[in-house]
């Protein structure tokens, strides 16, 4: 009681005295207000902090002191009072300055210069010049660290982000968007009609958002930086901040323009010598092209039979039966061209933004019309923003922000599928032209079959089934669409009842609805009969936190300052999935209609209810203005695990040049700086107990028949599991962040130790249990690795400025333990990636040769090699390492940047070229040579010294010998596992030219006076110009898995593309 009145009596006291009142405005360099400056007595507590329209009021005891105004991002200022009653200040935004401001993992900014962990920050600017309009994509080569790669070159496809390698096995390795405060959904979903392995590309849902909507992308790395966000946080966060309006400022109109120009970056090399068959010989309908030299032949037009079948296209042209293949004309370039195209896309923009007294605003609306490299392929994206904030005193201010998004594509069949475009064109003959692709089939009796699909192996369309589809069919007839709405907003109310304390109340909604169409008409590959599915997803997500934020700088007066964080989150995701199909067509039509059959439905309904709270707590000290100590704590409760788990992290930053009496002008700051933190990752829902599944159920007799009772339900075969836990990421790291030559180079150095325990697999239980598989915590597996980002202003002038940025990062992953597994197959073709113990994740296994001990080749008879007896590891697709190194500069008006990215290391598997080999379509096959000396092929055969053989002269480590077709079709290049798919692996490393842009700004006094706008814009960019690399005819960025786990690998996928971009931009 004593110590209360005490305290009553000294405030009373103080507030006595405090009898000279000052006041003024903060405004920025632009005249514009600056609301939010804390205005602060020199070495006391005592202070105010700015209103909306940057004014203050603050009574100090005298008029002789002096005042501190201080804001994130901007230089502090400190003016003595010397009696002045007004004081107006103007806060300057220096750049070093700027590269200091991040944000947190809660969306809130602080210093970086204060903060023990690593990020990461790509700001509007490098975004907006990379000529890209997907978000994901513009990121690529920007941070150390940080894989970016697009699964292929469809308009829309799918991107996959990855922080510091794999941080789980069989789960997604996508790190946790956050917009705005709130989580944002990057799902990339693959239902029953489209695997990863073959279908369709599908998209990642983070491109819906418009890159011209965002002001920033924070990259938070390690487990301390993202411990936060618990059990959602080991594959590391992505904070994105949206842009807003400043207030008092006058409207500002913006309408953009940009036109996109793509084409197909690198080109399979086919074969034009050989014509279709086998054994020298042509042969209509074979699969292979290992027939008769071409241009051996008569010449002309083939000799036909005239009565009897024919084929008539509906593009008019008559097809009979080959009698005599004559035509010397090949078709490899028209087949190209009349299924590939300059693809583009036109971007509309138009923003508004402003601000009055107490409110700020921003308005966008975009719209993306994009058509595809392959024909009929496109995507269409329509957003819609508006974000606010309205200050409604000086302690009460609300941000609201809205997001409508709407796109629609068409996408086309690739990879692993019958249907797929790359399969048919490339197995394609040289001599096949395939454009009467659809027509009307006539039997020998006369009987009229409309609508036929005609295809290479079936030249006559006198099939039903083409074995492969004409690529023509797959672009033109078949539909692979996809239509999603989309809905997010948040809103945080922020109220401010004294100098150090804010409360924060903030909620988001983040709602879709993704509808597909998957159609296959009658005569297609795989679906004779046609087919049609429907999927449906519907994905909600909530999320509301409550955050208490106290700020004590100076706690003891110029040696300790503290913050401290309260918050509590409540995150509720919910998802459904409907699907239907159906097959067996009643009329040839391509009416999509589930009534054009009488076959049962197939269909599937699912729902995934995921809820979790998490309490959570951060406290910064700031100690003697060099070291800085933050420590958090997160304990989270989930409907996916049993009890709560805690999640700490702490980090620590000491300013190491703060030791300095004088400053130097070599080393300008100095900072080192340790973390440590622990994330997880969920279970997936559902997995406590054995969940029922639907199944069909039919007798070998056929007297009982479930389906006539609209089929039934059983055990499912996995075995639930009530002892599941989160997986657990445990990462050290430790750095140091420097700025040299008075601010003019800047280097960030950072190594880093992760362990992940308990993760998440299916582990084989034997059938005797009754079950087949257990949901369990089986796994472990690390990551370490280096890090450096470098910065290096060359010339900084008036009139002209050039700056040099790179960065470079190595990572090292390790699978340590699968609970007695072997190993985790994460793709199912002929070449699978795989988790292995004592290997990296991702690691490449198949068929492959037979070796000794020393891992010599072991030969037959005749000097080929054999097949070994059992699959093994045949590649790491891993690299060394990866780096991106890039100059940007600028020159009065214009400016220009340029971006070059490697991947040095790392196997990859050109499955194409390797099975093409066996069809003899590609390239490596069309060579012809006179032998020198007698050589065996793989079957034994010798072949007489001056035979002239098509084939290639290989020697295995026994003497030369032939590689010809039965080399190719067999060991060499065959199908499935009876090749030795070894062969096909390769050095997937690459350099490429990622971005180049050059821009100008058309601005100035007179030119303002004359059109009334503030400026006009222009931009030039380029995207993968030039790709530097020993990987032949793709792209070795592709993956034929899409956003996964597995890659390295490559089977008829669609390819990525290279682009011109043009832009212009009227700023009013």
């Amino acid at each position: 009681m004593k110590k209360t009145l005490l305290f009553l009596v000294s405030l009373f006291a103080f507030t006595a005295q405090a009898q000279f009142q000052i006041k003024g405005k903060v405004t920025d360099t632009n005249s514009d207000p600056v609301p939010g400056v804390t205005v602060a007595l020199l070495g006391t507590s005592v202070g105010t902090s700015t209103d909306a329209a940057g004014n203050y009021s603050l009574s100090i005891p005298n008029g002789n002191q002096s005042v501190v105004f201080s804001f994130i991002g901007y230089a502090t200022v400190t003016e003595s009072v010397n009696g002045r009653n007004v004081i107006n200040v103007v806060l300057s935004e220096e750049s070093s300055m700027l590269e200091e401001v991040v944000v947190n993992a809660l969306g809130f900014k602080t210093k970086k210069d204060r903060s023990g962990t690593t990020s990461s920050t790509v700001g509007s600017s490098a975004i907006k010049t990379s000529g890209e309009s997907a978000i994901l994509n513009s990121l690529a080569g920007k941070a150390a660290g940080v894989k970016v790669v697009r699964a292929n070159g469809d308009p829309g496809a799918g991107t996959s982000i990855q922080i510091r390698g794999a941080n789980t096995i069989d789960g997604a390795s996508q790190p946790l968007i956050i917009v705005d405060g709130v989580p944002l959904s990057n799902d990339n979903l693959y239902g029953n009609s489209s695997t990863r392995s073959g279908g369709v590309s599908q998209q990642s849902r983070l491109n819906d958002l418009n890159p011209e909507d965002v002001e920033s992308v924070q990259i938070l790395k390690g487990a301390s930086a993202a411990a936060l966000w618990g059990s959602r946080a080991a594959n590391g966060v992505m904070v994105i901040t949206t842009k807003s309006g400043k207030l008092n400022q006058k409207m500002k109109v913006s309408y953009g323009a940009t036109y996109s120009m793509d084409e197909v970056n690198r080109k399979h090399p086919l074969q034009t010598t050989w014509g279709q068959g086998s054994g020298g010989k042509f042969i209509t309908g074979s699969a292979n092209s290992w027939g008769d030299k071409i241009s051996n032949r008569a010449g002309g037009a083939d000799e036909v039979t005239t009565t009897g079948q024919y084929f008539i296209g509906d593009n008019g042209q008559t097809i009979y039966p080959i009698k005599t293949k004559n035509s010397q004309d090949v078709f490899v370039d028209q087949n190209f061209d009349q299924v590939f195209q300059t693809g583009s896309f036109l971007d509309h923009n138009l923003t508004i933004t402003g601000g009055g007294a107490k409110t700020t605003n921003f308005f966008s609306v975009g719209y993306l019309d994009q058509e595809g490299i392959i024909k009929n392929s496109d995507y269409n994206r329509f957003t819609m923003r508006f974000n606010n904030q309205t200050f409604f005193n000086n302690y009460i201010n609300l941000s609201t922000k809205a997001n409508y998004i709407n796109t629609s594509s068409n996408r086309i069949q690739q990879s692993s599928n019958t249907a797929g475009l790359y399969l048919g064109l490339l197995r394609t003959s040289p001599d096949f032209d395939q454009s009467a692709y659809i027509g009307t089939y006539v039997d020998s009796k006369g009987v009229a079959y409309p609508g036929r699909q005609r295809s290479y192996r079936r030249y006559m369309g006198e099939n039903i089934n083409p074995t492969y589809n004409n690529p023509l069919w797959t672009t033109n007839e078949q539909v692979g669409t996809t239509n999603v709405n989309r809905f997010n907003a948040n809103s945080n109310l922020n109220i401010n009842p004294v100098q150090w304390l804010q409360l924060d109340l903030r909620g988001g909604i983040d709602t879709y609805v993704d509808k597909r169409v998957y159609f296959s008409p009658v005569g297609s590959a795989a679906y004779v009969n046609g087919r049609l599915d429907n999927e449906d997803y519907t994905n909600t997500e909530i999320n509301v936190d409550a955050i208490a934020r106290a700020d004590f700088p100076d706690l003891v007066k110029g040696k300790i300052g503290l913050n401290a964080t309260l918050g509590y989150n409540i995150n509720d995701r919910n998802r459904e999935y409907l699907y239907a199909a159906t097959q067996n067509f009643l009329v040839n039509s391509k009416i999509q209609s589930f009534n054009n059959s009488t076959a049962p439905y197939e269909v599937a309904n699912s729902f995934n209810h995921i809820r979790s709270n998490r309490l959570y707590s951060i406290l910064s000290f700031d100690l003697f203005k060099q070291f800085f100590l933050s420590v958090s704590g997160t304990q989270e409760a989930a409907s996916t695990v049993s009890g709560t788990y805690f999640y700490p992290s702490s980090d620590l930053a000491w300013q190491f040049t703060n030791l300095l009496k004088t400053p130097s002008d070599i080393l300008s700051f100095g900072k080192l700086r340790l973390s440590f933190g622990q994330v997880g990752v969920q279970p997936g829902a559902y997995r406590f107990g054995t969940t029922y599944e639907t199944f069909t159920y039919t007798t070998y007799d056929d007297l009982l028949d479930i389906n006539e009772f609209g089929g039934g339900f059983r055990l499912n075969d996995d075995k639930g599991n009530p002892n599941l836990k989160p997986e657990i990421k445990t990462e050290f790291e430790i750095g140091t962040d420097l700025r040299l030559f008075k601010n003019k180079m800047n280097i960030g150095f950072t190594y880093y130790k992760n362990e992940i325990k308990d993760i998440l697999l299916n582990v084989n239980l034997s059938p005797s249990s009754g079950y087949l598989s257990l949901y369990d915590n089986a796994g472990t597996m690390e990551n370490r690795g280096i890090e450096l980002d470098l910065g290096y202003q060359i010339l900084e002038t008036k009139d002209f400025g050039l700056n040099l940025y790179g960065n470079f990062n190595n990572n090292r992953n390790k699978v340590l333990d699968l609970s007695g597994v072997d190993r985790v197959a994460l793709s199912t073709q002929s070449i699978t990636s795989n988790a292995i113990v004592g290997y990296p994740l991702g690691i490449l296994y198949g068929s492959r040769a037979e070796r000794d001990a020393n891992d010599n080749l072991l030969l037959d008879e005749n000097g080929f090699p054999k097949l070994a007896p059992e699959q093994g590891i045949i590649g790491d697709p891993n690299p060394d390492w990866r780096g991106g190194l890039g100059l940007k500069g600028n020159y009065k008006k214009l400016s220009f940047n340029v971006l070059f990215e490697t991947y040095q290391g790392g196997d990859f598997a050109e499955r194409t070229r390797f099975v093409l080999n066996s069809f003899g379509t590609y390239a490596d096959t069309e060579g012809e040579v006179t032998l020198t000396e007698p050589l065996k092929n793989s079957k034994g055969i010798v072949f007489p010294a001056g035979t002239t053989v098509r084939g290639n002269i290989g020697n295995y480590g026994g003497g030369n010998i032939l590689l010809d077709e039965t080399w190719y079709t067999t060991l060499g290049g065959g199908l499935g596992g009876s090749a030795i798919n070894e062969f096909s692996i390769s050095d997937g490393s690459w350099t490429r030219l990622r971005e180049v842009s050059l821009g100008y700004s058309i601005s100035g006094a007179e030119f303002s006076k004359r059109t009334k706008l503030n400026s006009i814009d222009l931009a030039l960019s380029g995207r993968n110009l030039a790709l530097w690399t020993k990987v032949v005819g793709i792209d070795p960025e592709v993956n034929q898995s899409g956003v996964d786990n597995g890659f390295g690998i490559e089977y008829f996928t669609n390819p990525s593309t290279r682009s011109w971009v043009f832009s212009l931009k009227i700023n009013y």
